[in-house]
């Protein structure tokens, strides 16, 4: 949600809908005149996607008791995960059922 998935996407939407107003709009009687892009505005509308998004899945593991840990994660042991946090620190839990969410940076 944080890097692969979501930020791509918003963004993605975000541009899709500027050259529509830059050069489709008009094709259907729509006038927009100069149509210009905030870079800043654009970012914070990304932030805002994945912030509603990730907050929502938080909300759902906590509603449904379910653990997790944020960072790089690897099995050290048949029912032992480590997890490498962006702070330095390494918790290592023991567990019975992984769920591993990744994704692909393209």
């Amino acid at each position: 949600l944080n890097v692969g998935c979501i930020p791509p996407k918003a963004l993605l939407n975000s541009t899709h809908k500027y050259v529509e107003a830059k050069h489709d709009f008009a094709n259907i009687g729509i006038n927009c005149g100069e149509v210009t892009m905030d870079f800043g505005k654009l970012m914070k509308s990304k932030e805002k996607a994945v912030t509603g998004l990730t907050s929502g899945i938080e909300f759902l593991f906590k509603k449904n008791n379910v653990d997790y840990l944020k960072g790089w994660g690897r099995f050290t042991g048949e029912n032992t995960v480590a997890c490498d946090s962006n702070d330095g620190a390494t918790t290592e839990i023991n567990v019975k059922n992984v769920i591993i969410a990744t994704t692909a940076s393209t």
